[in-house]
């Protein structure tokens, strides 16, 4: 077993420490293992990539300073969150920018990205207004979140579906955990605080950082088959 794979299966395991310590309130096998874990996916791409690009190193790093910034003790620090977030996602851009392709889509594409589409667009206002209040002065702040993200999710369904790579198909289930991760984040600070999100936000955004890390280090091939223009 090499050392890729070996990295792999510890952060696996770190994922498992990190949410029994939170659950049996352990704070040393908490902290311990989700500042481990952190660091862990980083070396993951470190190990995994054949050349290492400034931009993903910038765009991990943000990320890893947006996780350091949860152990410190400062005031909103939802704030700071939401705003690291932010910039992780104004930059993920770039990454659909250079993976673009023409798109072509047959019937069953574009049934499938429109029925998408719509039911995201649907949460994503019930989501948006059901938290603007809430939110208060955060509510501009809040509003980009929840729109890069919708955007980042969508314009990477659209990528995989055209494209149906392993490249692509990482990009977009890390947005999808990113997704589900932030969006729990949110309703958890400002709508209902509930002990079970938090639990599903501590497996979903290491997720999304490790498919992330795949979705650098995979070469880009386009795997669209004829078999799918029929429907």
């Amino acid at each position: 077993m090499d050392g890729e794979k070996l990295l792999k299966l510890l952060i696996s395991f770190l994922i498992v420490l990190q949410v029994l310590g939170f659950v049996f309130k352990n704070d040393f096998l908490y902290t311990g293992s989700e500042l481990i874990l952190s660091v862990s996916i980083i070396v993951l791409y470190f190990i995994g990539t054949k050349r290492i690009k400034t931009y993903h190193v910038i765009v991990l790093s943000v990320l890893f300073i947006g996780k350091l910034i949860t152990f410190c003790n400062v005031e909103s620090i939802i704030k700071f969150q939401m705003t690291t977030h932010i910039m992780v996602y104004i930059l993920l851009f770039y990454f659909l920018y250079y993976n673009h392709k023409s798109f072509v889509y047959n019937r069953r594409d574009v049934f499938t990205l429109v029925l998408g589409s719509s039911l995201y667009t649907v949460i994503f206002f019930l989501a948006y207004l059901t938290l603007k209040e809430s939110m208060g002065d955060l509510h501009l702040l809040g509003f980009l979140h929840l729109l890069l993200l919708y955007m980042l999710l969508v314009i990477g369904a659209m990528h995989y579906i055209n494209i149906r790579s392993e490249k692509s198909l990482w990009f977009f289930l890390s947005m999808l955990n990113f997704t589900f991760s932030d969006y729990m984040l949110l309703i958890d600070e400002f709508y209902l605080q509930s002990y079970e999100l938090q639990v599903l936000m501590l497996i979903c955004e290491p997720l999304a950082m490790v498919f992330l890390v795949n979705y650098m280090v995979t070469k880009s091939l386009k795997l669209k088959s004829e078999e799918f223009e029929g429907f």
